[in-house]
Formats: structure tokens, sequence, C-alpha cells
């Protein structure tokens, strides 16, 4: 068993070592080897050299975006995934029901139950809860930038959506194909999800989307400037409300295509990156072996 562990993730336990890590594997009688990830070095590339090594179960120490990218890099191995969630909002490790404290999540993959997990892919680039388009990547950007000066409180995020959305020029205007239907809209903001227990944090409709073995798609409506950040701010905030804030598209697939320019800033469980469309967002045919509690039980989540 090898840990990769990225220190920089969130602010849980007054910021956890891998000194730290390896008295709560002791406890459970393991001793695995833990690498703490460099952010000079890509992560793909750590994880890819520790999966050769011919570790059963790799255990991704981190956020959201630690896990995603972890998960990326071992999605056609056999390695099993375990979870030390170590962000700010852990989605994807709450929605399996992984213990937030350390101690707790630890015992979870030291009892080695697993179960096959879907993921969902963004041009092959792995997405677990979530991948974006339009205002919400540029928030993020500016949130990290806010984070750095002010740092991390719920003041500094609103004030780093609110400076994006007074600035955004103009929608996207995108054609999204699914289904063997076109249509094309102008929006400021494009949600993809693939967390049906995301969506019900957030106050919003669409799990059973992601309960019937789809993926979700949520548009936020063209309206005005004001209307924009009024939708904008009601989904970021969990007030949003179905026709008046956003639409929601259930599907197997989706294709987006950008109508001025290919390149866009699209953001995957909150890591953002630019990438050339078209976009192609779908299920991946390959679940991944996840370790979770015994009492969860489901494929989706």
């Amino acid at each position: 068993m090898c840990v990769l562990h990225n220190p920089r993730s969130g602010k849980q336990e007054a910021d956890a070592t891998s000194e730290d890590l390896s008295t709560a594997f002791a406890r459970h009688g393991l001793s695995p080897d833990i690498v703490e990830l460099n952010p000079d070095v890509s992560l793909t590339e750590t994880v890819r050299k520790v999966a050769d090594k011919g570790y059963g179960t790799i255990v991704a120490a981190g956020g959201d975006g630690t896990i995603c990218g972890v998960t990326e890099a071992l999605k056609d191995t056999k390695c099993r995934l375990g979870i030390l969630p170590r962000g700010t909002f852990n989605y994807f490790a709450r929605s399996l029901d992984i213990p937030q404290e350390l101690d707790g999540a630890v015992e979870v993959i030291a009892k080695g139950h697993a179960r096959p997990l879907r993921i969902a892919t963004l041009n092959d680039r792995v997405f677990l809860n979530n991948a974006n388009f339009g205002l919400y990547p540029h928030i993020l950007r500016s949130r990290e930038e806010i984070y750095d000066y002010w740092g991390r409180s719920r003041a500094a995020a609103y004030w780093s959506a609110l400076k994006v959305l007074f600035r955004w020029p103009r929608p996207l205007k995108i054609e999204i194909s699914n289904d063997g239907q076109s249509t094309v809209l102008r929006t400021p903001l494009i949600f993809v999800f693939n967390n049906a227990f995301q969506l019900r944090e957030m106050g919003m409709e669409g799990a059973n989307c992601i309960e019937d073995g789809k993926l979700a798609l949520m548009i936020a409506p063209d309206c005005g400037r004001l209307g924009m950040i009024r939708s904008s701010l009601a989904v970021l905030t969990g007030q949003a409300s179905r026709k008046r804030d956003f639409d929601i598209i259930c599907s197997d697939s989706f294709e987006l295509r950008a109508r001025r320019g290919k390149r866009l800033l699209v953001a995957r469980d909150g890591e953002r990156t630019h990438m050339d469309g078209p976009f192609r967002l779908q299920l991946a045919d390959t679940p991944l072996e996840v370790l979770v509690p015994h009492k969860f039980t489901e494929t989706v989540r």
C-alpha cells in the first residue's frame, strides 16, 4: 500500500503531516509507504510511477482535486483506491460515507471493503463530482488569488464570485448535443454532475438523473447581467430554483461545442485547465474499485 499525501489540501485537523498519517495507519496495524506530492511534479507522472511498483492499493490523501488526479492516473490499472479526505468540501468522500476524521478514514482502508464505482470523463480526463464551463472556472481562479492574499473565508469566496460576475464580458454561445439532438444556446454557466450527493448538498434537482445511471447537465439562463448575477449566485449558494435559475438535462453523454473559439478554461472537481473543444462528457466504460465502509452498497453516489 502507498499513500499519496497532498499536504497543501484544505485545512483539516491542523494540516496533518505525513508522520501523523503513519501513526494513524500504525494504530490499525498498517505501515504503508507515504509519498508527499510535489506541486512542481506532474501528479499523473507521480501516480503512474507508484502504480508501476506493484502496489495493490493506492491511497489519495487530499481534497477532491487531488483524489480526481489520482483516480485519472489509476483508471487503466488494477489498483484499488483508498481515500483520506483532507480537503475543504470532500464531496467525493462524503458521498461514500467515508469518515472525515483521519482515524475513521484509515479504519475504512484497513478493513479493505471495495466497491466498483463509476467515474466520468471530459475528453478522457476524469471527473468524480462535476465538470464546469463558463463563469465557474474563472471564479475558482479569482478565489485562489483572493485566498492567497486574504486567507480562506466565506466572505472571500463570495467576493471572488462577485468580482468575476461584474467583469464577465458575455455568455458562452455553445452547442449542446445529446441523444441525437442538438441545441444552440447562450449561457454564463454550465455544470455537468456525476454526484447525486453534491446536488442535494447544493439544494438542487437532478440527483435522480445520476441515480438512473446518467449525467446531469445544468444550464443557467442567459438573462442579462443582473439576471446572470442573481442566477449564478443562487446556484453557487444553493438557493437556485429550477426554470428560474437553471435547467437540467439528463443523458448518458454530452458533446459541447463553443461557437466562439475552441479553447476554454474548464474545471474538473475544482481543478482548472485550458482545454480544446469539442468537449465530450460521458461515463467511463470501466468502474474504479474504491475502498468504502461496509454500509455503502451503491455503485452511484
